[in-house]
């Protein structure tokens, strides 16, 4: 299945260009924990993937980066938690003993920081917002095995909602100062899709990247082969297609419209290539009422406000 139809692919902003940079800044340091608070949307756990694919392009082999989600439940175990880290790791285990669960997952980090040249590891914990002393005491045990038991240098990076601030201002008031200064010492910053920066270099992403991989048409070609075979790229419809959301944005109460959503972004995208793409010719391009269409299919009005209302909440 083609990644624009499965959905599986990011496309690199500049906003996460940024964090990988932060993070490996951060990763030089002697600071062992670190948080990205954002609203939901912006793209966080797109950045997490592609950083987790791609972190030999940041630290050259030096370090290896590995990433888990933190699963809400109502009553969370030992056996629960180091089951779900292990699932959305890519393991996921029948084991019922918590134990056996936790030496498992401690294993998976000894075996990724075994392949890095200093023996270290960042674990990105995903939906960090979901966390509690509880948990983050399961964790800080995990740390303070692999530091002793197996010289491994670990560092956490904890991504979620912007909760992650009163969780950590909670902890303080409880005294678990040690729980802070652990996992929650630093901040690293992620924004979403500038408008006015990124838009062009992300929609010319699909004239670029590939499927299979290397030697297979772009995205674009892919969907309009007539049309790239005229030399359309979609790039040169980059202008019409931030004109026309930022239309819609205005029309829905939400502006300015200057920071986008990826998931936003990746669902108008998605939409144009399967359905708008495939009707252009020779010499054609999308169009304001096709970009419309694909605006209303994906529910990008819907995308947009939510993350709207979460930024009005967060500055009243």
């Amino acid at each position: 299945m083609h990644p624009i139809e499965a959905s599986n692919y990011v496309i690199p902003t500049a906003a996460m260009e940024r964090w990988f940079n932060a993070v490996r800044s951060w990763s030089g340091t002697n600071v062992l924990g670190g948080i990205t608070p954002g609203r939901p949307r912006l793209g966080k756990s797109f950045a997490i993937r592609f950083l987790v694919d791609h972190h030999r392009n940041w630290f050259h082999g030096d370090v290896s980066v590995v990433s888990m989600e933190v699963v809400p439940h109502r009553m969370t175990s030992e056996k629960m938690f180091f089951g779900d880290a292990l699932r959305t790791m890519g393991y996921p285990t029948t084991k019922a003993d918590p134990e056996a669960r936790r030496n498992l997952f401690v294993g998976r980090l000894v075996d990724g920081a075994s392949q890095s040249a200093r023996r270290s590891i960042i674990v990105i914990v995903d939906e960090g917002q979901n966390l509690d002393s509880f948990t983050l005491s399961l964790l800080s045990a995990v740390h303070n095995e692999l530091v002793r038991n197996h010289k491994i240098t670990c560092k956490w990076l904890i991504v979620g909602q912007e909760e992650l601030g009163t969780i950590r201002q909670t902890l303080l008031a409880e005294g678990k100062r040690q729980l802070v200064a652990r996992f929650m010492r630093g901040t690293l910053e992620f924004g979403g899709l500038c408008a006015k920066d990124d838009f062009g270099y992300c929609v010319a992403c699909y004239d670029i990247m590939r499927y299979p991989e290397k030697h297979g048409p772009t995205y674009t070609e892919y969907y309009a082969p007539a049309a790239v075979a005229g030399g359309y790229l979609i790039e040169s419809d980059a202008q019409l297609i931030l004109e026309t959301l930022q239309e819609q944005a205005a029309a829905n109460g939400i502006s300015p419209c200057n920071e986008l959503s990826m998931e936003g972004f990746i669902s108008v995208m998605n939409h144009l290539m399967i359905h708008q793409l495939p009707k252009l010719g020779v010499n054609q391009h999308l169009d304001v009422a096709m970009v419309r269409e694909s605006v209303e299919a994906a529910d990008w009005i819907g995308l947009e406000q939510e993350a709207f209302l979460a930024d009005e909440a967060r500055l009243s």
